[in-house]
């Protein structure tokens, strides 16, 4: 691998005098460059994207503060592909979650494909009960020895400053992902001070000014309701500064099958739509509450640098989502933004939320029961990387609905920027959580939906709510087969073992007792079902 690491003062020649399509990656630490000079970052971010070839890489590094502003504009260049989320040494902050995040965005070139080299990080085991901390949701089996394949959540990496440098893990991960059997590899890694230590985590910057306009009041008339009909046309109606926490989850632009919206919008109707209501979410937020929005994190990006010259930028909060890590850089991460109206003076009550349970604990529910009843309760502060809450992943807890979220997210969010009696507004409410959420929690809600049936849905369960104390789900029971896919997949990972090969069909029609039929009913490819065998003959071909 060929890499050139020019100083800060030769990056931006070195990247002018570079042939173009000729790098197969770049490194940009942004962290180590004066980020209030956006010309010139911006300038090296147009040299990187001119010397890639067509499939090149481009990484760059920053805090989530200001790489937003750079990722959108990078956007119009190169193809967004994630946002990876490192782990890092805590830093100093007067407001907001302590943060832990720093953030590596990563483009490809042109549209001749994207790929990476399978990169794994080892599989870390619960300290209580001894299993895998990722829950497998039953297929341990198919763990594969070497350690699972990294999402774009990296919290596997000694803690390290990776704000204002790139640690030496995080670089060799990235060049791990780059690296190539086949030819040689040509990339450029700069600044180079951003590879040395010493260097101090500065405290983020809160470039707002305090909004101090007069509270007011909502009529009782729209309080505690589910309003059907346009976000917009509904928070228009609204007066400014009354509501105390603002949250929304939008649609993701991925053509999900909703009943009452297109969610396949052009990328630029869809920010438009998108900054509509986020302006009318900063405008009646009151100078004391909070916004809360989640999205993907490419969309996230526009979010961010939208709201950044509206509100005060608290955190991007990491939510990752994933359990059973796939592919060569599976998607894990939803980004939450975290906006108060003013710098200080704000509801955040993060001292009865502070401390959660210690991450090196799994989250499997019989292992949470037996350890607190032992006693092992160790403890860790609450960050801005949320690990500990799952997607919904069972049909028995899911409403009619393509993107539902988990009860626990907005029972986090809720408790630590609102106190009971406060107003919480979420206008894209969907199944209604949110409104949920402030109910159970002694808040008073508003919440907006589009879609007369999500509405219906979410009325009747604020109902259930109020006459049952809870909301009952119908228990769903998979009819029983008489072969499960773990069995078979683990006999054909017993029959590759005793072949030396992967087993076809025919071979386990005459060695074994098991129709094929029966197996390829089950799996929607051979391949699928030789998932564990493929296993067994990577472990033999390892010397």
């Amino acid at each position: 691998m060929q890499i050139e690491y020019p100083s800060r003062e030769a990056l931006q020649h070195a990247l002018e005098q570079t042939a173009p399509e000729s790098l197969d990656f770049a490194v940009l630490a942004t962290g180590a460059l004066e980020h209030a000079d956006s010309h010139r970052m911006k300038s090296c971010l147009s040299a990187c994207a001119r010397a890639l070839r067509s499939g090149g890489l481009l990484f760059v590094q920053g805090r989530p503060e200001y790489l937003p502003e750079l990722g959108v504009f990078l956007d119009g260049l190169l193809n967004f592909k994630y946002w990876i989320a490192v782990e890092s040494l805590p830093r100093k902050s007067s407001s907001g979650l302590p943060s832990v995040h720093a953030g590596i965005l990563l483009f490809s070139k042109g549209n001749h494909g994207f790929a990476v080299n399978r990169t794994r990080f080892p599989h870390q085991i619960c300290e209580f009960c001894g299993k895998s901390l990722r829950d497998w949701g039953g297929k341990s089996h198919l763990m594969n020895p070497a350690g699972h394949v990294i999402s774009d959540v990296w919290t596997e990496q000694p803690p390290s400053d990776n704000y204002t440098r790139i640690s030496p893990p995080v670089l060799e991960t990235i060049l791990r992902m780059v690296d190539s059997d086949d030819r040689q590899i040509r990339g450029i890694v700069g600044p180079s001070e951003a590879l040395d230590d010493g260097q101090d985590i500065p405290e983020s910057p809160s470039a707002c000014i305090a909004d101090n306009g007069a509270v007011n009041s909502l009529d009782d008339a729209l309080v505690d309701v589910v309003h059907c009909g346009d976000a917009l046309e509904i928070l228009r109606g609204f007066p400014d500064n009354c509501i105390d926490l603002a949250f929304a989850d939008p649609p993701y632009n991925l053509n999900k099958l909703y009943s009452a919206y297109q969610d396949g919008r052009s990328e630029e109707r869809y920010v438009e739509w998108c900054n509509a209501w986020l302006a009318e979410y900063a405008r009646v937020l009151k100078p004391t509450g909070s916004l809360y929005g989640l999205n993907l994190p490419r969309w996230t990006m526009y979010h961010a640098e939208f709201l950044n010259q509206r509100l005060c930028f608290r955190n991007w909060i990491v939510w990752d989502a994933l359990s059973e890590p796939r592919g060569k850089l599976m998607p894990a991460h939803y980004g939450l933004l975290f906006y108060t109206k003013q710098p200080t003076g704000f509801t955040f009550n993060y001292d009865a939320l502070a401390s959660i349970d210690s991450r090196r604990y799994c989250l499997r529910a019989s292992c949470i029961r037996k350890r607190k009843l032992e006693g092992a309760d160790e403890k860790e502060p609450l960050t801005d990387i949320w690990w500990n809450i799952h997607r919904i992943r069972h049909k028995r807890d899911r409403d009619y609905h393509p993107c539902q979220l988990p009860d626990a997210l907005m029972d986090r969010i809720i408790r630590l920027s609102t106190n009971e009696g406060d107003v919480v507004l979420d206008a894209l409410c969907g199944a209604g959580t949110t409104a949920l959420a402030a109910r159970r929690l002694n808040r008073r809600y508003v919440a907006v939906d589009l879609d007369p049936s999500y509405v219906a849905i979410t009325r009747d369960k604020l109902r259930e709510l109020d006459v049952n104390g809870r909301v009952q789900r119908e228990s769903t029971r998979k009819p029983k087969r008489e072969h499960s896919k773990r069995e078979l997949q683990l006999q054909l990972r017993n029959l590759a073992a005793r072949l030396g090969r992967l087993p076809t069909p025919d071979d386990v029609r005459t060695l074994t007792d098991y129709d094929p039929a029966v197996i390829l009913s089950l799996f929607p490819t051979w391949g699928k079902a030789l998932k564990a065998a493929k296993l067994e003959t990577a472990e033999s071909a390892i010397p």
